[in-house]
């Protein structure tokens, strides 16, 4: 055929450790096989202030492990962050178990923003502050939580049915104007993105 070219993929695609990527989801299950030990893994945060809603009898903390997010009758959690960070490339492949992510040699920040029956807007908005080292979180003692490995792509597989809020635009367009990537969930349920935030 005249007209048609072609172009030479690669044969692999594994990312690239100096590349970081926060997930602000609920966190990371530290003890799941494929993850535990991970060398993808950096350090991350907890910034649900809810004691209720984190589940875990604390606040904001520099525990990024997922406690659960159960709701009303639901008896299982979602585990919804450890899905997402190793769909990205949280865990160590080539080890003949579980799967490899799609870039599965990036550092993976896992920040907790998601507990029980979802999440509250300022968490979210404070996680991407925190992901692209933009604020330090602050924990009930009144002590600082720096990110000392600010994000290269900020990744949130969340939603609200609204308008995005002023807070969150404001917080994404500081992360914008450092060079952070943001990457939102869209068209879940087969809906418009138009009609959720942060997609809108």
């Amino acid at each position: 055929m005249t007209g048609v070219q072609t172009c030479a993929l690669p044969i692999s695609q594994i990312g690239s450790r100096t590349v970081r990527v926060a997930v602000l989801d609920t966190g990371l299950d530290m003890s799941h096989p494929d993850i535990q030990g991970s060398p993808n893994i950096a350090a991350g945060v907890d910034l649900i202030n809810n004691p209720e809603r984190g589940g875990d009898a604390d606040g904001v903390d520099a525990d990024a492990n997922d406690a659960g997010d159960r709701c009303g009758t639901a008896a299982e959690n979602s585990y919804h962050g450890t899905h997402v960070a190793g769909t990205i490339g949280a865990a160590v492949t080539n080890d003949r178990r579980g799967f490899a992510g799609g870039a599965w040699d990036v550092t993976v920040i896992p920040v907790r923003v998601l507990g029980r029956c979802g999440g509250e807007l300022a968490d979210i908005v404070s996680g991407i502050r925190w992901a692209a080292g933009i604020a330090p979180a602050v924990n009930a003692a009144g002590q600082q939580i720096v990110n000392r490995n600010p994000a290269d792509i900020i990744n949130m597989s969340l939603s609200i049915q609204a308008t995005c809020p002023a807070s969150m635009q404001a917080a994404i367009d500081a992360a914008v104007a450092r060079n952070v990537v943001v990457v939102v969930a869209a068209g879940n349920k087969a809906n418009q993105a138009r009609l959720y935030a942060p997609a809108n």
